[in-house]
């Protein structure tokens, strides 16, 4: 297995959920906030001139790439700025800005208005790193930073776990920061583990906290992982979501082929369309049934 050194490079892709109906709870704004991740993201460009950057926005309706685009820029130079910072500044505030003037928002107190589509988001993630890393010439290590605003979106759980798997097997770590709600996101609780990073919940009550958080934790490389302690959660809800509902259950059933989960006892599984066998049989007499589909015992799993 490669070993991370100090001087490879680092591809970064930032996940920003910009849905305004989840922003409208939190005490920090999103002005506020953009403006604390376009600082953290020039502080990350400068720590290697190698490294490369991708930003991605989510919100209730569609996923856009926000950097590198193909928009224009104004030629103007200001001084005070480093020349590398602005086409990356301009785009970020401008792709976000646009992304929520076209969105309505309808219920502020409804759940679904606060759920963002972040399956989609990390799939376009997972595809830029992948593109990223077939082209480039030597080793570069990647990583995805999620900044959440919204709630758990149930409908997304099976896209969502397929995305977070993908990145284990790509060594991807996934830092995901929680910036609102006083409920912690179970499935990226889920992710931040799986993949190896941090998951954090930021105290948005104070103006800086965001922006600490992001410098003190998320800015780190792979090779400086290696060598520091990161704060981790010792609390970490693995419960799974139902196929049928869609909800999230303490106890449910399994399918013993697909491994599909179910909240209620069913007779014939959604997924595969086995049939289940609700009696006991003995391992010498289990026979397929008489048209040809195996039968199988739906098994009873406690998630903790």
């Amino acid at each position: 297995m490669v070993e991370p050194v100090e001087s490879d490079p680092s591809l970064l892709v930032v996940v920003l959920d910009v849905n305004p109906s989840a922003w409208t709870r939190s005490p920090l704004a999103l002005d506020k906030a953009l403006q604390q991740i376009v600082i953290f993201i020039n502080a990350y460009l400068a720590l290697n001139p190698e490294n490369k950057l991708v930003v991605i926005g989510a919100s209730k309706r569609n996923c856009q790439l926000l950097y590198p685009s193909d928009s224009a820029v104004d030629a103007a130079h200001d001084i005070q700025v480093y020349e590398q910072f602005r086409p990356v500044d301009v785009k970020v505030l401008s792709g976000v800005q646009a992304m929520v003037s076209q969105v309505t928002v309808d219920n502020i107190n409804s759940l679904d208005e606060r759920q963002s589509l972040m399956s989609r988001a990390l799939s376009m993630a997972l595809c830029h790193i992948h593109r990223v890393s077939e082209s480039h010439t030597g080793k570069i290590w990647s990583r995805i930073l999620v900044l959440s605003a919204g709630e758990d979106a149930p409908r997304e759980y099976i896209s969502l776990m397929n995305s977070i798997f993908a990145a284990q097997k790509m060594s991807v770590l996934m830092d995901i920061c929680k910036a609102c709600g006083q409920k912690d996101s179970v499935f990226l609780q889920q992710a931040a583990d799986i993949t190896g990073g941090n998951y954090l919940k930021v105290n948005a009550t104070a103006d800086e906290s965001l922006l600490q958080t992001l410098m003190f934790t998320c800015l780190a490389d792979h090779y400086t992982r290696s060598v520091i302690n990161a704060p981790g959660s010792a609390l970490i809800d693995f419960r799974a979501t139902c196929f049928c509902h869609r909800r999230v259950i303490d106890i449910g059933y399994v399918c013993s082929v697909c491994l599909s989960i179910f909240c209620k006892m069913a007779p014939i599984c959604s997924t595969c369309h086995t049939k289940f066998s609700f009696k006991v049989v003995r391992p010498d007499r289990a026979q397929s049934n008489s048209s040809g589909t195996p039968t199988a015992d739906m098994s009873s799993l406690e998630l903790k």
